[in-house]
């Protein structure tokens, strides 16, 4: 679907100096209420303004195109197509029922006998008549049938069962002028098409018929017709002005009023009501309906005031004070304020600017003198006054995105000659006209000057559109050449397309006219660089994730902040706490007033919620970045953490209640096989962890990070049960290990592999890890395979020491291994545990 919007425009707003204020000041709401106006337009009244009008569809297919989309086009009337006016010639009494009435009626070719319920007609109406087989609205579909022994050869309809209101006591009584014989949707205007037209925030100057009618008749090459705005002067009272104070003319700019004299408030014509409702507007009385039909016809906002309510017949057109008080047309009391404009006569409010009149001043059927507003308000002014007060209206919705400035006194005028046609009376003296000062405000009103530049715009549009093709769309919309050479032409902006600014709006106007469809699709042309490399390895980081999940862990995703007082429990090496470069200027509390230096903190405190809420046997983990602190600046490391409580997916057949420290052990080793890192040692853990329960891992002289039981009192302070195992580990190292891993494929060995078995007595506080270093050493190229199958602390061991069983695998590429061999492996093995750990052979 085709839409318009001002995208072109938001690329070069670069000059404040070539945009009114007030005008950016408001467009900036559009992306506030970046919303579409529904705006229904008949099809007859548009064909007023433009000759030569295209059928419906082609007219619908033309807006759409040109940014204005065509939501549906209905005709009020296609229930009712089939209802044909008739004329009752005469009238019986029903002979087998005193409630019903024989009615003999023609419909100027043939006469029908109607059996009727009502009683509200006479010989000689016009009423609706529909035949055996019309199908009314509601999908009734009227059968022949006999009513108390009479076949009634149709049926006279009231105005509910035509769908034409809630009448539903008599019959419906139509106008002596209709034409016996023709369809009643003719005689009553309703074969008409209405257009439901989407209309963009940015183009207030389309929210009427004149608006649409001009973008028509320039696609068509035609002139849109303007209505007539001439005021016939009476001779009556010719030197009276109607009296104006303009206060702040900063949001008023412009201010008229003509008074009108003698005139009889009463209901419309039927025309009249006929038009307003097919825009959806309810009718009122003459003098609102003519107001409102030139609000749909010129799109400028009017409003009628009892010129005999204004205390000393004038107006003062100025700001709300504090404690005003106004009851507005539709009952409701509104608070004014130092913000508000509002239209007051000597003493008190008459009406909100922009947005609704007042009950006190609102013309009724006792009026007899009219004063009428035509007016230009400040577009701003009047969305803060319709968003503070809550209030919404035809009228305020254009204020506030701006109405054409030289439309406000044809539209007085045009309205003022509505008012006269249809009420009567005349127009006393001349009109009342009060402008702002400020004569650069005005000039700006009336159209301002922007140059576009040939290059400018093919290189915008990424097309070459003929330089006289451009010069004709644009004289088409109504903007005026005023100079023109090879490279460009300054153009003067019609006053009621307050949306073209610079010259990127009217390349724009060029690209929307001239037609999309006739533009190249084509790639933007960018140099596109190579992404520099990920700090981390975004594979390992998956592998990652999916054996931790595969381990029964679930990720978590926590806020960046935490609390400095639980962090000082994971001090990382070097950091001090009270350091300003990871201090948050704005915490949302005080619980969360530092960048994190540990992701643990915040996973025990997701641990501690979950335990609160009876889960009992879960994991999380999570990939985050932790912030040190650093003398200049702060440095951001990317870690892997997780906590583990109880036994998470364990079943009825899992003899364990909760997970150990060996179970964290081979969870942490097993991720860093995954990530290829071989060469590391477990030293004792930090002060977080159980004395005798956890462990730090080092590559080298450089920390990789910890695992293994969280310390009692951690646990309990967290308030969580049992055994709390914990890791948490930078992703760097693991990162870098991995991207420098090469997979080598080494041959299969032909030859039998032989297993030996030790048992070892260790001193306590001798790590296994020193012992496998030492027995795959002294082992050789020949060790296949090593691991720790026992471990025995008991009565059967003296004190200070603890039984550990070690499985050798043996096998060579070159031949057979013999026994012999092995035990000399065997020997050396014990030695350098001897000498190096005073670790002996069991006995």
């Amino acid at each position: 679907m085709a839409r318009y919007s001002s995208g072109f425009a938001a690329l070069d707003v670069t000059d404040s100096r070539r945009y009114d204020s007030k005008f950016i000041e408001f467009i900036a709401d559009y992306d506030r209420n970046d919303q579409f106006f529904i705006m229904k337009l008949p099809y007859s009244w548009l064909s007023q303004f433009v000759d030569r009008l295209p059928p419906p569809e082609v007219v619908a297919e033309l807006l759409t195109m040109r940014g204005f989309e065509v939501e549906e086009i209905s005709c009020p009337g296609s229930e009712i197509k089939d209802i044909i006016v008739a004329k009752i010639l005469e009238m019986a009494p029903h002979p087998d029922a005193d409630k019903l009435t024989l009615c003999q009626v023609t419909d100027g070719s043939q006469q029908h006998e109607i059996v009727c319920g009502a009683k509200n007609m006479k010989a000689g109406d016009h009423v609706a008549l529909a035949y055996i087989g019309t199908v009314l609205p509601g999908n009734f579909k009227l059968e022949k049938r006999k009513i108390r022994g009479i076949y009634s050869q149709g049926m006279l309809c009231s105005t509910r069962e035509l769908g034409l209101g809630d009448d539903h006591a008599g019959i419906m009584i139509l106008p002596p002028e209709y034409k016996i014989g023709r369809r009643l949707i003719d005689e009553m205007g309703l074969n008409d098409s209405v257009f439901e037209i989407n209309v963009t925030p940015n183009r207030p100057d389309a929210l009427s018929v004149l608006g649409i009618a001009r973008e028509i008749a320039a696609a068509l090459g035609e002139k849109a017709h303007v209505p007539g705005a001439s005021l016939v002067s009476s001779d009556k009272e010719i030197d009276l002005v109607p009296s104006i104070d303009l206060v702040d003319g900063d949001l008023c700019p412009r201010y008229t009023a003509l008074i009108l004299k003698d005139v009889k408030i009463g209901p419309s014509p039927q025309w009249v009501k006929d038009r307003l409702e097919a825009c959806g507007v309810r009718s009122v009385n003459n003098a609102v309906d003519a107001t409102n039909l030139v609000l749909m016809e010129m799109g400028q906002p009017l409003h009628a005031f009892d010129l005999d309510k204004l205390h000393e017949k004038r107006i003062v057109v100025r700001r709300g004070r504090i404690g005003e008080k106004l009851v507005s047309i539709d009952g409701d009391e509104r608070i004014l304020d130092e913000e508000m404009l509002v239209i007051a006569d000597a003493e008190v409010p008459c009406a909100v600017a922009g947005v609704m009149g007042g009950l006190e001043s609102e013309v009724s059927e006792e009026t007899t003198a009219i004063l009428l507003e035509s007016a230009y308000f400040d577009p701003s002014c009047i969305r803060r006054t319709s968003k503070r007060l809550g209030l919404s209206s035809e009228a305020s919705y254009r204020f506030e995105r701006g109405v054409d400035f030289e439309t406000v006194i044809p539209a007085s005028y045009r309205c003022a000659q509505l008012i006269l046609e249809l009420a009567g009376g005349y127009a006393a003296g001349s009109m009342g006209i009060a402008d702002t000062p400020d004569c650069e405000r005005l000039e700006s009103l009336r159209g301002r000057m922007v140059r576009l530049r040939y290059a400018y715009c093919d290189r915008l549009l990424g097309q070459i559109v003929p330089r006289d093709e451009m010069e004709k769309i644009l004289v088409s919309l109504q903007f005026s050449v005023e100079k023109k050479d090879k490279e460009s032409m300054t153009l003067r902006v019609p006053s009621h397309r307050l949306d073209v600014c610079i010259e990127a709006d009217l390349a724009e106007e060029i690209a929307r006219c001239y037609g999309y469809e006739k533009f190249t699709p084509t790639l933007p042309a960018a140099p596109v660089k190579a992404p520099e490399p990920q700090e981390i390895d975004r594979g390992m980081a998956l592998r990652i994730r999916q054996y931790l999940i595969g381990f029964g862990l679930d990720e978590a995703v926590t806020y960046s902040f935490s609390d400095p007082e639980g962090m000082k429990a994971f001090p990382p090496e070097g950091v001090s706490f009270q350091c300003d470069e990871t201090t948050v200027l704005n915490p949302i509390n005080v619980n969360e007033a530092t960048m994190r230096t540990a992701i643990l903190p915040s996973l025990l405190q997701c641990a501690k919620r979950n335990a609160a809420r009876g889960n009992a046997d879960f994991g999380l983990f999570e990939l985050a970045r932790i912030y040190l602190p650093q003398e200049s600046g702060h440095e951001e490391n990317r870690m892997i953490s997780g906590v583990i409580v109880g036994n998470p997916g364990a079943d009825w057949r899992s003899g364990k209640k909760e997970r150990d420290f060996f179970d964290v052990k081979g969870l942490v080793e097993g991720m860093l096989s995954l990530c290829a890192l071989r060469r590391y040692r477990s030293i004792e853990g930090p002060a977080c962890l159980h004395p005798k329960r956890g462990a730090t891992i080092q590559e080298g002289k450089q920390t990789l990070g910890y695992y293994g039981e969280l310390h009692p009192n951690l646990a309990e302070k967290y308030e969580l049960p049992g055994r709390v195992l914990v890791f948490e580990i930078g992703l760097k190292p693991l990162s870098d290990a991995y991207r420098s891993y090469t997979a080598r494929y080494r041959p299969f060995s032909l030859f039998p592999a032989i297993k030996r078995d030790i048992a070892l007595l260790m001193p306590e506080g001798v790590p296994a890890r020193k012992v496998e270093t030492i027995i795959r050493r002294e082992s050789g190229d020949l060790l296949e395979n090593l691991e720790m199958f026992d471990y025995y602390r008991g009565k059967q061991v003296a004190q200070g020491f603890i039984s550990a069983a070690f499985r050798m695998t043996y096998r060579s590429r070159e031949g057979t291994l013999k026994d012999d061999e092995i035990d000399v492996l065997i020997g050396k093995i014990l030695n350098g545990l001897k000498k190096e750990l005073d670790v002996q052979l069991r006995s």
